[in-house]
């Protein structure tokens, strides 16, 4: 007899239902936390901008705005966000069925919508856009389709704000606005150069050999082998890029069929410029239409930055100097951003994080859509 020898227990295997039961319990538990580190972290960076630009813009004059504050007009911020969200989710299922795409109830895209921001909070735009690819892809459209759809979306909303900012610039060089004539000029010049160049290389005669999916190259060792890879992968990069673009096209061509997707977008960044706005009368500013868009697009362009935690720091920095550069004072600037951010990024959050760990119900629900019907209802490009 061994002294001090331990009763051996019989252990009983997990069955499938409990392991896998155990495995998606981790993987929310996992989740979270990560959730809870990068929103912990993204709190660091904004106080660390309002403690550099707050600095800059003097602290009592930021105290002096906050006792005089009207807090009455953030009550216009909650239907800004209200617009904002049903303008994306409308636009957001019109884009996807283009050409027999996925069609999505509007239950659905709102939960892939706000699971996306949860997604493009916890990582980035990158993390933000992996999410729409596997949500397509779920639902029924192909992987290469999925990634060009993913870019259409993309495209479709940049394409609204970058159209605004050029009629914004064009206004304020003709004296409807204060910004500096740099940033309308840059807008004015860029947005149309951009459209145009799409527009020829998705035109008919064009848009065939371009878009079409490039060979795969021979297997080959040494520099050969990695140029052939590298030319390949820069060669299906532009067809994926233009396949968006082609897209776009064929939302734009029906009108009458896609009324959502093409006016969803510019309803989501109105919703958006509402809430700055309110922001910043809420601090005793008053700003024009005209400079307040061109601030608006040119601080936003920091989140196509691939920043984590949404760009939060340099967003905040970004737009507030942007509206400093049309003629808010620092301190106003500042404290409007900071409230546009709390109502569009941080009260959005809770929903967004809640529903991060459903993603496998939600995976099952997009997998049960039907495609839509039809095929050739959507004109081809002119």
């Amino acid at each position: 007899m061994t002294v001090g020898a331990q009763p051996v227990r019989k252990t009983h295997p997990m069955t499938p239902g409990e392991r896998r039961r155990r495995c998606c319990g981790e993987r929310r538990t996992s989740s979270r936390l990560r959730a809870l580190a990068v929103l912990a972290g993204a709190t660091l960076l904004v106080v660390g901008v309002v403690g550099l630009v707050g600095k800059a813009a003097e602290f009592p004059r930021l105290l002096d705005a906050l006792r005089a504050a009207d807090w009455a007009w953030l009550a216009l911020c909650l239907p800004g966000v209200i617009a904002a969200y049903a303008g994306y989710i409308a636009a957001y299922r019109d884009v996807a069925r283009v050409d027999e795409g996925p069609d999505l109830p509007y239950r659905v895209a709102g939960g892939v919508v706000t699971v996306g921001f949860g997604a493009f909070v916890v990582g980035s735009a990158a993390g933000a856009l992996a999410l729409d690819y596997w949500a397509l892809h779920r639902a029924g459209a192909s992987r290469r389709e999925a990634v060009r759809r993913v870019l259409g979306l993309n495209t479709m909303q940049w394409l609204a704000l970058g159209v605004a900012a050029a009629l914004a610039g064009a206004l304020s060089l003709a004296g409807a606005g204060r910004a500096p004539a740099a940033m309308s000029l840059a807008w004015l010049a860029a947005v149309p150069l951009c459209i145009g160049a799409a527009a020829c290389l998705t035109s008919p005669r064009l848009a065939p050999r371009l878009t079409a999916e490039p060979p795969r190259p021979a297997r080959r060792r040494g520099i050969r082998g990695l140029a052939g890879w590298t030319s390949f992968a820069l060669r299906e990069t532009l067809a994926d890029a233009l396949g968006g673009v082609l897209y776009v096209r064929r939302l734009l061509a029906a009108p009458r069929r896609y009324p959502s997707g093409i006016l969803g977008y510019p309803v989501y960044w109105g919703g958006h410029l509402l809430c700055l706005y309110s922001g910043l009368r809420a601090f005793g500013t008053h700003i024009g239409p005209t400079s307040l868009i061109l601030a608006f697009a040119t601080g936003y362009v920091a989140t196509s930055l691939p920043l984590p935690a949404g760009g939060t720091g340099g967003i905040e920095a970004a737009m507030t100097y942007a509206l400093h550069a049309v003629g808010v004072g620092l301190a106003p600037a500042l404290l409007g951003v900071l409230a546009y951010r709390l109502f569009t990024f941080w009260l959005p959050i809770v929903p967004a994080v809640v529903l991060l760990p459903a993603l496998r119900h939600l995976g099952d629900r997009l997998g049960e859509l039907p495609r839509t019907a039809q095929p050739g209802e959507v004109a081809a490009p002119a």
